[in-house]
Parts: C-alpha cells; structure tokens; sequence
C-alpha cells in the first residue's frame, strides 16, 4: 500500500487504516524498531490488570484476611461506654 507521510508539528507522520491496526491487534501503544535501513512497528501487548498484585509475595489466604479485618475493627471501638453517645 503507498501511502503520504505528513508533517505533525516537528515531526512527520503518517495514517495506518484501521484494518491494517485491527489485523495487527495493535490499540494504543507501538513499539518501533529500525532495522536494516527499515522501520518495523509492533503492537504492544498490555496484561490485563498488570501490577495491581505485585506486592502480595504469597497467595492472599481470604480467611485470615477477614479475621484480620474484623479484629482491626472490633480493636477500634473504645474500651469503656464512656466515649459512646447514645
């Protein structure tokens, strides 16, 4: 396919058809590469959900999590009826 480039503020450009982007599965992001004289684009592929769980080193064990959360709360409460307001 012959296409233009075109002059984008101070740099050039040019526009890939939407079936080409689609076939590709390319969306948001590219990685170019120059090699040989040529310039090669390729999609980049983006984990679903990439990071959010990084810092849990060991499987979350959902019991001890309740238990945990509901110890802090019951640990918040004040210790005598005097700070309570009825």
């Amino acid at each position: 396919m012959l296409t233009t480039i075109r002059q984008i503020g101070n740099s050039r450009g040019l526009l890939i058809p939407a079936a080409f982007l689609a076939s590709c599965q390319i969306e948001d992001q590219v990685d170019l590469e120059l090699q040989d004289g040529q310039i090669l684009i390729k999609p980049v592929k983006r984990k679903l959900r990439n990071g959010w769980f990084s810092e849990l080193s060991q499987p979350l064990d959902i019991d001890t999590a309740k238990e945990n959360d509901e110890a802090q709360a019951w640990n918040a409460l004040p210790s005598d009826d005097t700070e309570w307001q009825w």
